[in-house]
């Protein structure tokens, strides 16, 4: 199959090959090798994934009844990224039979219920007739916990989060503090007057996000009696009350809120809450802004961008009072940024939430780098991934010095960090070192089979530029070469930092270029059989350079052998160490 995956990079085609022999018959147990091989590839492969309908068919291999539970896991894991009636009705055949294991129905009813893109492929969609046979066995199920009085699966409630639709707000309105994990964001007017009839039964860590679906559905009409209901409750829970009235036009909830704060500690966080609701009549932010991160598969992604800019707005909206006292929402705020592709509003959510910036890494170093925040995205940079791509902005944006000198602090060899160390040349006046870099110092290629490391650009980077050229714009300049890496060039921004007074960036350049083996470390990688390894090592000593004993990440030379593993002579490339060529060493 891997050679008909035409719209998957060639590289997870190899990988996807290599996945499925490790695999065993069906019915054994893996090895941990082939789960660990399978767990990586799922993740590696998820934004490429949907745009294959074809692996459908793994995804159903996997969950078949005959498979171990760790298998069957992942195969319903892997069809999230293929909504189909096929799959919808395979998925609730699992999550219906009792004899499974409960970890692989929990799988199967979370699939049903995730309808969010985040970094999935843009072809992922689910379309309507999808969502309605999703919903349907969602609803059943909960019909059936409901009238067995207990939750079957933990997944259920948090799946149905997901589902707009009456079917399943029927199934929950029949017993809604039982699902108390469901109450978030969807729900019809008899959905959440039940849920306000059943108020004082909700568990407290479900009170809040009740009371704010109960107050967004039911808006203005529903305010006297969620007053009612929250007679002689919890302090949060009563000033929650508070806030939503205000925010539906209740004055005499202003007139108590000021009562209640009246010399109280950050009264005036509380106060500056409620003016907020004031001037956004009607809004329930963080209802608002979920009802769109839920169901961004639900259209195209050209569709959902400026309404995740909104939501991603809505769901920072309150953590200007208070942290949410939810984590997840911070995760949820994170996607809803990416899925805006918006550099200022990864510059909110970082400075809000650190925890949260590796979802939107690109997007905040990208902010950094356009404003000309030199610093402060060196620091954001070191010991964080993304730091190649930092110094690839940086160079874009007109601080070379700065994009060198970070580029030199990683010993990766990506794309990005060779275009940032290329385009870092040319812009600081050494077009020689450029020039030098893309005949000599390319990134290694992706692998595409098991028996050699291709040279860059191997067929790997040549689909990407033709047929992704956005994903990686440093990959797909370096594959078209100078003028094309030279055309992103832009200049600073008006009040960018200076420029880093430096030449170690240059220099560094240069020391890897001008190669030498005094004070070098050199791995000896592979058999050697018609190559005399002992005289090998003697004149590496004799040049002044050590023998390491192992692909560490900060080995300078690997010098192999008559025959290397492909997978080991990669690994080291990636991670910067230069092969010895023949001539470079006495009797290589």
């Amino acid at each position: 199959m891997a050679e008909s995956l035409s719209a998957l990079p060639p590289h997870l085609r190899y990988r996807f090959a290599e996945t499925k022999r490790l695999l065993p018959k069906l019915g054994e147990a893996p090895s941990d090798v082939a789960l660990s091989r399978l767990e990586l590839f799922i993740d590696d492969a998820l934004p490429w994934l949907a745009a294959q309908p074809e692996l459908i068919a793994f995804g159903l291999e996997l969950l078949d009844a005959r498979q171990v539970p760790q298998l069957r896991e992942h195969g319903a894991h892997w069809l999230t990224q293929f909504p189909t009636l096929e799959t919808v009705d395979a998925l609730a055949a699992v999550a219906r039979d009792a004899s499974a294991p409960l970890d692989v129905r929990n799988q199967a009813v979370w699939s049903l219920g995730y309808r969010q893109r985040r970094n999935a492929h843009r072809a992922l969609l689910w379309k309507p007739e999808v969502v309605a046979a999703a919903d349907a066995a969602l609803a059943e199920l909960l019909a059936a916990d409901a009238k067995a009085g207990k939750v079957t699966l933990e997944k259920l409630p948090l799946a149905a989060r997901h589902a707009r639709s009456d079917v399943v707000f029927r199934a929950l309105a029949q017993a809604p503090a039982l699902f108390g994990d469901a109450m978030e964001c969807f729900a019809d007017e008899a959905l959440a007057q039940a849920l306000l009839d059943q108020l004082a039964q909700v568990s407290p860590k479900h009170r809040l996000r009740s009371l704010r679906l109960i107050a967004a559905t039911l808006g203005s009409d529903g305010i006297p009696a969620l007053q009612e209901a929250l007679e002689g409750a919890e302090l949060d829970d009563r000033l929650e009350g508070l806030y939503l009235s205000v925010a539906f036009g209740d004055d005499d909830a202003k007139d108590e809120l000021r009562k209640l704060m009246e010399g109280a500690p950050f009264a005036k966080l509380f106060l500056d809450r409620m003016a907020w609701h004031e001037q956004h009549a009607g809004v329930v932010p963080t209802v608002r802004g979920l009802q769109v991160v839920r169901v961004t598969a639900e259209q195209p992604v050209e569709a959902t961008r400026e309404a995740c800019g909104q939501a991603a707005d809505d769901l920072g909206a309150l953590t200007r009072f208070a942290r949410h006292p939810e984590a997840y929402l911070y995760t949820m705020w994170a996607w809803a940024v990416r899925g805006s592709a918006d550099p200022a509003r990864a510059r909110t959510l970082a400075v809000t939430h650190p925890e949260s910036e590796p979802i939107v890494r690109k997007l905040h170093f990208l902010d950094l780098a356009r404003r000309g925040r030199v610093r402060q995205l060196q620091a954001a940079a070191q010991g964080a991934s993304g730091g190649d791509f930092a110094a690839f902005q940086l160079a874009v944006h007109g601080r070379p010095m700065a994009a060198l000198e970070l580029a030199g602090t990683t010993r990766r060899m990506t794309p990005a960090v060779v275009a940032a160390r290329v385009l870092g040349c040319y812009r600081a006046g050494r077009a020689d070192l450029a020039e030098r870099l893309l005949k000599d110092d390319l990134p290694p290629a992706e692998l595409v089979s098991g028996d050699e490391l291709p040279p860059f650009p191997g067929p790997h980077e040549q689909w990407m530029a033709e047929h992704a050229p956005d994903v990686d714009p440093a990959l797909t300049a370096l594959v078209k070469g100078r003028d094309a890496l030279l055309s992103l060039a832009q200049g600073p921004a008006d009040e960018a930092e200076p420029d880093q007074p430096t030449l170690d960036g240059t220099q560094g350049v240069a020391r890897r270029l001008f190669r030498g083996l005094p004070g070098t470390t050199v791995f000896f990688v592979g058999e050697f059989k018609t190559m005399n390894k002992d005289a090998l090592r003697a004149a590496v000593t004799k040049a002044g350079a050590r023998e390491v004993h192992g692909p560490f990440p900060d080995t300078d030379y690997y010098l192999m052998g008559d025959w290397a593993d492909v997978t080991t002579i990669a690994t080291l490339e990636r991670q910067g160490t230069r092969r010895l060529r023949r001539g470079e060493v006495e009797g290589l």
